[in-house]
C-alpha cells in the first residue's frame, strides 16, 4: 500500500510538471525577447510603468475585431499605400496586394507587424490599456512621437524594396516558377491562408534566432525553405 501511495504521489508530481512545463516554455520564448516591451524587457524600447508583457499586442477583452487578428490590441497604421515589390523574376505579382489603406476589418497578418514597424504609430498606442496604468503606458527608447526609433526595426512605409509579402504562394505559382519549392511540402516557415506574410519568416514569439527568424539562416537555410537554388 505504501508503494502504491508513493507511486500515486509520484505520478501526481509528474503530471503537474507536465502541465507546467509548456507554460514555462511559452513564457521564456517571449519574455526574453525584444518584443517584451514591459518594464522587465531587456531591449532599448520598453515601458517604465507597464508590467504586462502581452498587452502591447493582445488583450482578452475589447480587442480590435478581425478574424485574422488574434485578440489584437495595438492600433493599426493608417498608411494609405506601402507600394508593392516588383521584379521581372517575381511571378507572384498577379496576386500581391498593397497592404496600405486597410482597416481593422480587412487587415492582413502583416498589418499587425507594420502597426509598430512602419514607424507611423506610437509603440504605446493601445486599444485597451491595462487598468494598472490607467492609460497608454509610458515608454522609453522610442523615436519622436513615441514611434519605433530609426534603425532596422523601423522599415518605414515603403515596401517596394523589401521581400514581397501579401501574395499567394500556391500550386499555380509553383508551376509558373521552377525556382520555388512545392508549397505543399514547406517546413519551418508558415503561410497564412495560402499567403506569404511577414510572419511567414518571422515568429514574433521566437527567442532563439536573430531577428525573430523561424529558422536559423546560416547557409541561407531559411531562404532555401521556399527558394529552390
Amino acid at each position: 500500500k505504501n508503494y502504491l501511495k508513493l507511486l500515486s504521489s509520484g505520478l501526481g508530481v509528474v503530471a503537474l510538471v507536465g502541465i507546467l512545463a509548456p507554460i514555462n516554455t511559452v513564457d521564456a520564448s517571449i519574455v526574453s525577447t525584444k518584443h517584451n516591451l514591459s518594464i522587465t524587457g531587456t531591449g532599448t524600447v520598453k515601458s517604465t510603468d507597464e508590467t504586462e508583457v502581452c498587452i502591447f499586442c493582445h488583450t482578452p477583452h475589447q480587442a480590435i475585431k478581425n478574424d485574422n487578428i488574434p485578440l489584437w490590441n495595438h492600433d493599426l497604421s493608417a498608411t494609405a499605400s506601402y507600394g508593392v515589390y516588383t521584379s521581372p523574376t517575381f511571378d507572384g505579382s498577379s496576386s500581391i496586394t498593397d497592404l496600405g489603406g486597410t482597416n481593422a476589418a480587412t487587415a492582413a497578418v502583416s498589418n499587425l507587424c507594420l502597426s509598430c514597424h512602419d514607424g507611423t504609430i506610437a509603440i504605446n498606442s493601445l486599444n485597451n490599456p491595462s487598468n494598472a496604468t490607467g492609460g497608454n503606458p509610458t515608454m522609453t527608447g522610442t523615436g519622436a512621437g513615441g514611434v519605433m526609433p530609426a534603425g532596422t526595426s523601423n522599415i518605414g512605409a515603403d515596401l517596394t524594396d523589401d521581400h514581397p509579402v501579401n501574395f499567394r504562394y500556391d500550386a499555380a505559382l509553383y508551376a509558373a516558377d521552377s525556382s520555388l519549392n512545392d508549397p505543399s511540402g514547406l517546413t519551418g516557415v508558415r503561410l497564412f491562408n495560402g499567403y506569404v506574410q511577414c510572419a511567414s519568416c518571422h515568429d514574433p514569439h521566437e527567442s532563439t534566432n536573430a531577428t525573430f527568424l523561424r529558422v536559423d539562416n546560416s547557409g541561407s537555410a531559411l531562404c532555401l525553405k521556399c527558394h529552390n537554388k
